[in-house]
């Protein structure tokens, strides 16, 4: 038996207060796929300027499609119910005797009763294979049921990001200690990973095709780059810290820190050929050479961890005609030649061919993206978890 991933997300740093809550509970449902009779949960307070407390936290379980919560449990930390976490602190709870399977949605409940500054979230915005909601006014973290406000509302500072998210706080990594044959896929990108329409797609067709023996862990973090550090945009509250560090300085860390997934599946790159033209830092153009060698990078990580990578191919991004844009899908075309050609990583997944536009190829088809001409949605999505070849991955893995 060893601890396998359930659910986890990155947090995101947001550089300033997003959310200042009292006596209120937030509750997240989160798919699992795993089989096992123990849980824990890693507490995170990254980014944070204040200590967090969280002062009482439970855990239960719901079989999938139905809304009844069972086996409420206390989630303790060093035998205290009180959960008492340092700005930049992370660590696990004690060990909770919980039987899952794939048959049951994780119920995890957080209540904070006294006057809280929230600085850093988990995010999802297709919130199907997790989801919250908070509850004002009271300690629910046993109740069936409270009435619902919405994330918009508690988030009030995120109402610049037209796409709605689901948001948690806290919390970054829900495990499960499951059989050691259990396999993990993790996908590393930027925030067509993030915003989780392909991954909850992918999720859907594991946990329908291969109940109990695989796992999808999220990584993508929204207007990363590869090569640079995050864009400064002095007009949104984190003021671009939410974008992260390069994908070649962070892909160790959040990928490997907690898991070795026996796959990788990498897609990137969009932000490091648009945001040096669309926000005029000229001095961070990319050419397809300064691609291949961060994308090498990462392949190189990922043999010495001992997964297999998979490349993804960079999804078109055409809404509008900008006096760069064809040097950009140039670019793009160029380095999708290349991924689709090389032989240093051990497969591709051909994104752009799953969502591009059948008689226009710079363009996402419109049935496939979110308005933006960049973003899948839920279709977009499924296509690109179709695109995934899991069928060879677990065989091979």
């Amino acid at each position: 038996m060893d601890w396998k991933t359930a659910w986890s997300y990155l947090p995101v740093n947001h550089n300033t207060c997003i959310a200042t809550i009292k006596n209120t509970t937030v509750r997240g449902y989160f798919t699992n796929n795993l089989n096992g009779e123990r849980l824990r949960i890693k507490f995170s307070n990254l980014y944070s300027q204040e200590t967090l407390i969280l002062d009482n936290v439970t855990v239960g379980k719901r079989k999938v499609n139905t809304s009844v919560i069972e086996g409420f449990k206390p989630v303790t930390y060093k035998g205290e119910e009180v959960i008492k976490i340092e700005p930049g602190q992370e660590f696990y709870s004690d060990e909770i005797e919980i039987s899952l399977d794939p048959s049951e949605d994780i119920v995890l409940s957080i209540y904070v009763k006294d006057e809280t500054n929230i600085y850093s979230v988990c995010s999802t915005w297709s919130a199907k294979s997790w989801n919250t909601s908070y509850g004002l006014g009271g300690n629910y973290t046993e109740k069936q049921e409270f009435e619902e406000t919405s994330n918009y509302d508690v988030y009030k500072v995120l109402q610049y990001d037209e796409n709605i998210a689901n948001h948690i706080f806290g919390i970054s990594s829900i495990e499960v200690l499951a059989d050691s044959t259990t396999k993990t896929i993790a996908l590393f990108g930027d925030s067509i990973t993030h915003m989780s329409y392909y991954s909850d797609g992918l999720t859907r067709i594991v946990k329908d095709k291969y109940p109990g023996k695989v796992t999808i862990i999220n990584r993508g973090l929204g207007g990363n780059r590869l090569l640079h550090d995050y864009t400064p945009m002095p007009e949104i509250p984190s003021g671009g810290t939410i974008f992260g560090r390069p994908g070649i300085e962070r892909f160790e860390h959040d990928v490997y820190q907690n898991d070795q997934p026996e796959y990788v599946v990498v897609l990137i790159g969009i932000n490091d050929f648009t945001h040096p033209y669309f926000f005029k830092r000229y001095d961070e153009i990319v050419t397809k050479e300064d691609y291949i060698k961060g994308i090498t990078q990462l392949i190189d990580t990922a043999h010495s961890k001992g997964s297999r990578i998979l490349l993804g191919t960079v999804l078109p991004f055409k809404k509008e005609v900008l006096e760069w844009f064809d040097s950009v899908e140039s670019l793009r075309q160029e380095v999708n030649k290349w991924i689709r050609e090389q032989n240093l990583s051990d497969g591709i997944v051909d994104f752009d061919l799953a969502v591009r536009d059948e008689s226009c190829h710079d363009i996402m088809d419109d049935s496939t993206h979110l308005g933006d001409g960049i973003h899948p949605n839920a279709e977009g999505g499924r296509r690109m978890a179709a695109a995934v070849p899991i069928e060879w991955m677990m065989e091979e893995a």
